[in-house]
């Protein structure tokens, strides 16, 4: 690594300097510090990449791992100040926030209940769980999973009560429901496969959601009401087989967002469809159905439902026969 290099090759090399090693090994958001310094010069091009470590102390074995995982392309050196080249120039390894990192989570499609409320409290949930090294956003699916079997049960053992507790652990599913991404962004696991199950599971806790409260409502409700539950799960399934069949189509993994309208609201159109996306998203129907319940209008939330959702069937439908319809706005300004 002398001067013989050339200046290309020069640009790529990077080096940044921890005052001890348990600086190093420290974990922010799930990865050891050094890691994420790793991962940051290697997508930015380093092709080698010097860790410099002021007292000399040896990286923890969970540290290398990381740094391995992470590190793409680029070779990693570890080094006293004493073994590094003199002419290598040190960058301070910044300072590194969990909650900062978890902040940067944060997904563009987020509906306004996830802006708001669910994300701020998802996201200190994500910080406490990794505080557990073997962590992994698979366990936090399986929470969301396990939230989503019991409130099916309670809403058809129980009566009111059963009602509103299924009520509430809808939305509290809603919640764990962003810890398994915002664990898979912030430790550089996010995956197809992770993706497309957890859209899997969205679909199926809703669906187990609206079929337990018809299934509620039939038994002690009008019977009108009920048929309005078993048109949301017609309207629900359909759009769900059509989704499956356009990601699958276009080989990307399996999501609601697929079929989201982004951008400026430029006239009446947009503001419907904005209306729309925001009433059948999951975060705000989630939150939406709880209050109501708990007010006990349940019924009303399951009309809405049906409303919002033959809307929303019509406009998955027009944009399969019409492409244009909706990605034509996806990533607008």
């Amino acid at each position: 690594m002398g001067s013989e290099k050339s200046a290309p090759a020069q640009a790529q090399l990077q080096a940044v300097g921890f005052p001890t090693g348990r600086e190093a090994d420290r974990r922010v958001a799930g990865v050891s510090a050094a890691a994420r310094m790793v991962h940051g010069l290697a997508e930015a091009g380093s092709g080698e990449t010097w860790l410099v470590i002021g007292d000399g102390a040896p990286l923890a074995p969970a540290t290398l791992a990381d740094i391995e995982r992470l590190r793409g392309a680029s070779d990693v050196r570890v080094a006293a100040p004493a073994d590094a080249p003199a002419d290598l120039h040190i960058m301070p390894a910044p300072a590194l926030s969990a909650m900062a990192i978890l902040r940067g989570t944060t997904k563009p499609s987020d509906g306004l209940v996830s802006r708001w409320f669910n994300r701020p409290i998802s996201q200190r949930i994500s910080r406490l769980v990794l505080l557990i090294p073997a962590a992994r956003p698979i366990h936090a699916t399986i929470a969301s999973a396990v939230l989503a079997v019991l409130m099916f049960f309670g809403m058809l053992a129980g009566g009111k009560a059963g009602l509103m507790l299924g009520g509430i652990l809808f939305q509290a599913a809603s919640i764990i429901d962003g810890v398994d991404g915002e664990m898979a962004r912030a430790t550089f696991r996010a995956t197809d496969f992770g993706k497309s199950l957890d859209s899997a599971l969205d679909m199926a806790t809703n669906f187990l959601f609206v079929l337990a409260l018809t299934l509620h409502l039939g038994r002690h409700g009008p019977h009108h009401v009920a048929w309005l539950g078993y048109w949301s799960l017609g309207l629900m399934a359909t759009g769900a087989v059509l989704i499956g069949w356009r990601t699958r189509a276009g080989g990307a993994p399996l999501s609601f967002d697929l079929l989201k309208r982004r951008g400026r609201i430029r006239n009446v159109v947009d503001l419907l469809f904005w209306v729309v996306q925001t009433l059948t998203s999951r975060d705000c129907f989630a939150f939406l159905f709880m209050i109501l319940i708990i007010l006990g209008l349940a019924h009303v939330a399951l009309g809405i439902f049906a409303s919002v959702g033959t809307i929303w069937i019509v406009y998955v439908v027009g944009s399969l026969l019409l492409p244009g319809l909706g990605p034509r706005y996806r990533g607008a300004a």
